[in-house]
Order: structure tokens, then sequence, then C-alpha cells
């Protein structure tokens, strides 16, 4: 998987927007999150996000002829949308479940897949790239294991677990949904 440097520095800006508008989203529900154990794990993981999006910045060329704040867009109209939607979700329930069942394990699968064909590719160039990735996909898992555990604590009352699943499965239907109809 040979890499241009127009297609490496494509992928840290979409990654660095993705993880830039995590932390947005993670962020702006702390206030409105009546659950401490959630509001503190919601607070942290969003700096966490901001701190990978900060890391793939900087794995961003730094030449005349790249605009790099250009370069931080979403990786296409259907990522753009989908987080949309999770900003969207209303509740404690639904917020949790559709980051930690939905958001965080697709971007570490993400990183994982980029990971492997980068390394598969053995090109030398790509160094960096992959600490950053081996870093980063750590650091989201750990995110992910820590936010599955607050989400069987907030998935408990009936409701509150049929709007869980309701939230994660309308995300992962709209994911999948449009994947297949750009595909």
């Amino acid at each position: 998987m040979a890499q241009t440097l127009a297609e490496s520095a494509r992928r840290a800006g979409s990654y660095q927007w993705s993880e830039s508008r995590l932390f947005e989203i993670l962020g702006g529900w702390v206030t409105s999150t009546p659950e401490p154990e959630l509001r503190l794990v919601l607070d942290r993981h969003s700096r966490h996000a901001a701190w990978r999006a900060r890391e793939w910045w900087d794995r961003l060329p730094v030449l005349a002829d790249v605009d790099r704040p250009a370069r931080c867009a979403p990786p296409g109209p259907i990522a753009a949308a989908a987080a949309d939607r999770l900003a969207a979700l209303e509740g404690s329930g639904p917020r949790a479940a559709a980051a930690y069942r939905v958001i965080l394990p697709r971007l570490w699968s993400s990183y994982h897949r980029y990971g492997e064909a980068l390394g598969a590719s053995g090109q030398v160039a790509d160094g960096s790239t992959l600490r950053t990735l081996e870093i980063v996909a750590r650091d989201v898992a750990g995110d992910w294991r820590e936010g599955e555990l607050v989400c069987q604590q907030v998935l408990v009352a009936p409701a509150v677990i049929r709007a869980g699943a309701e939230a994660v499965g309308a995300l992962e239907e709209f994911l999948v949904g449009e994947q297949q109809a750009a595909s």
C-alpha cells in the first residue's frame, strides 16, 4: 500500500477531523449527563480525543504548498452525517451506547486496518504514522473498554436498555446502508 504524500495527508487529516469532532461531541454531553460516572468518563474521553487529534495534526506534512487546516476534513459525507446523528442523541443510554458500542469500535477498527495495510507495505517512510497508529489505537481501545463498563452501569432499566439498543441499531443501519449505497 504505497501512499503518496497527498494520500497520507488526507488520511491524517480525516483522522484529525474525526477525533476533533469526537472531542466536541463527548465534551458537549458532559454538562447534560446526570450520572456522575458517565459524566467523568465522557469528560476524560473527550480530552483523550483532543489529544489524539493533536497527534494526527502532527502527522500532517509541513510544506509550503500543503494547506494543513484544509486537510482536516471528514473522510466523507457518511462520516460527517454519522457525527451529526451522534451529536443529536438525547439521553445517557443512547449516547453511551452509540459512542461506546458503535463509534469507538469503528474508529479502532479503522486504525487497526490502516496500520495493518501500512505495516504490510513495508514503507519505512510511514514509520511515524505507524507509531502514531499504534499509540492512538491503544488509547481508543482503552476508552472503548472503559466506556463499555460505564454502559453496563447506565443501561440497566428496560426503557434505557431499549433506547440504547435503538440508538445503536439506527446508527449502525445508517452507516452500513450509506456505505452500501456509496459502493
